[in-house]
């Protein structure tokens, strides 16, 4: 494995820094994956919009960079759109274009939203119209998530604005005005917004909505939640459930504590696949507060695993659940194994049922531990490899993480382990935990204590 912690079957860009992805399409068969990108170091600098497309979530094939920053500025976070009805006029030759949507940030810290286009899905043209859509009042005005806006008949965005996100209406992806706004603080975490994305979801009930918002949480001095019941972590992405009337989002399921998308600490901007029928993620797989210190050499940056969420009915009301995807060939192979068990992989599966802890250890003593108790579900990286590169990823708040349990009645949990980066779905998804790990030695054997069943597959 070397230092390099490069992960084998999480995305990462062929060199240098990646943070959020951007402008997930499905297309022809073919996921399109956009995200930000540095291409000159392995640091966040000026940003581009990387590209890679894939047919199975696991093996992508890197494309050009897609767009590059011009006078507005950096390209920062956003959205395509497939206008297949042509809507924008910018198709041509029987070809609908794909439509990106996205944020220019100035050098002088001004947000603005503009347009691209591309007829084969690849080569993109600036719209000459750009910024489409300014905002004079607010300097935090970025990542424009574009949905089809099913009683308007034409095409809304959400847009992280300050303290809350905005909605614009198009009918023709150029011409844009504004809708609402929708406070996240109200009933959840407040703070800044990013990456907000807003979709229908089917339930046992009919269709709701969910908005999704990452959270930039406002701290005091000495790195402590300013409100109560604030969150450890600077940034945390939540979720609400809803309606959406046309023009904004409205919060119909009120909850006593937030509604957290993962409860790890590497999994931010998450936002679903657009022109496809499932609701599919991906989110970045590391965090702002240490993502330019991590032990990495030609690299910086990488993405979750794709995951399904579908809404389903707890005890405690509505609720998301993710699954992974593009791994169930994986499984063809999965077999028990004891409670001692020898590794020949860095990148692997663990089908777990009942209670108890799985140990991932190495020969220098190095372990993570993801324990299913009665209550709670842990996983505990303290111990796991590097940590002295950053204070935060070392404390104690960042190496031990907690999720209350929702359903304590499933005692299936999916761990998915890949070189540096684990995985787990607990509670049949309920609970996603998602943690980046830098072990001096590859982990050489899985430990089983307790009443846990164990299957193991092999993935690379």
């Amino acid at each position: 494995m070397g230092k390099d912690f490069r992960p084998k079957v999480h995305f990462t860009a062929p060199k240098n820094w990646i943070n959020d992805p951007n402008g997930m399409v499905y297309l022809n068969g073919e996921y399109h994956l956009f995200y930000q990108h540095y291409p000159d170091a392995a640091n966040w600098g000026p940003m581009h919009w990387g590209h890679a497309v894939t047919r199975d979530l696991i093996h992508w094939e890197h494309k050009p960079i897609a767009l590059y920053p011009d006078e507005l500025g950096y390209i920062f976070s956003g959205s395509t759109v497939y206008d297949k009805e042509n809507i924008s006029g910018f198709g041509k030759e029987g070809k609908p274009p794909l439509v990106a949507v996205y944020t220019n940030h100035s050098l002088e810290g001004e947000e603005v939203q503009s347009i691209a286009y591309s007829t084969d899905y690849e080569h993109f043209e600036k719209y000459y119209g750009n910024p489409v859509v300014v905002n004079d009042e607010k300097n935090d005005f970025r990542d424009p998530k574009v949905f089809y806006n099913p009683i308007m008949k034409g095409y809304s965005f959400v847009v992280a604005g300050g303290e809350e996100v905005d909605f614009y209406f198009s009918r023709n992806l150029k011409d844009w005005r504004k809708t609402g706004s929708f406070k996240a603080g109200v009933n959840g975490f407040g703070g800044i917004c990013e990456c907000p994305d807003c979709f229908p979801i089917e339930t046992e009930a009919g269709t709701k909505w969910v908005l999704i918002v990452s959270i930039i949480v406002p701290k005091d001095k000495k790195g402590k939640p300013l409100a109560e019941g604030g969150h450890f972590m600077s940034h945390v992405t939540q979720y609400y459930i809803g309606d959406f009337d046309g023009s904004t989002f409205v919060d119909t399921e009120k909850f006593k504590e937030p509604l957290m998308l993962d409860f790890g600490t590497d999994n931010y901007a998450p936002v679903t696949f657009q022109n496809l029928e499932e609701k599919v993620t991906m989110g970045w797989a590391d965090n702002w507060a240490y993502a330019n210190e991590t032990p990495s050499t030609e690299f910086r940056g990488k993405m979750t695993l794709a995951r399904k969420v579908e809404m389903v009915k707890t005890t405690e009301g509505l609720r998301l659940r993710s699954i992974p995807q593009g791994i169930d060939r994986y499984k063809t192979s999965r077999r028990e194994i004891g409670k001692d068990f020898r590794l020949g992989t860095d990148c692997f599966g663990l089908l777990l049922e009942g209670k108890g802890k799985a140990r991932l250890c190495n020969e220098s003593g190095e372990e993570i531990i993801v324990e299913i108790a009665d209550n709670e579900i842990i996983l505990d990286r303290s111990n796991a490899g590097l940590k002295e590169f950053n204070s935060v990823f070392a404390s104690e708040e960042y190496s031990i993480l907690r999720a209350r349990r929702l359903d304590c009645t499933n005692n299936k949990t999916e761990i998915i382990f890949d070189t540096a980066f684990i995985e787990v779905f607990a509670d049949g998804g309920l609970i996603p935990m998602s943690a980046s790990v830098y072990p001096n030695n590859p982990y050489e054997k899985i430990v089983i204590d307790g009443d846990l069943r164990a299957e193991f597959y092999e993935i690379c």
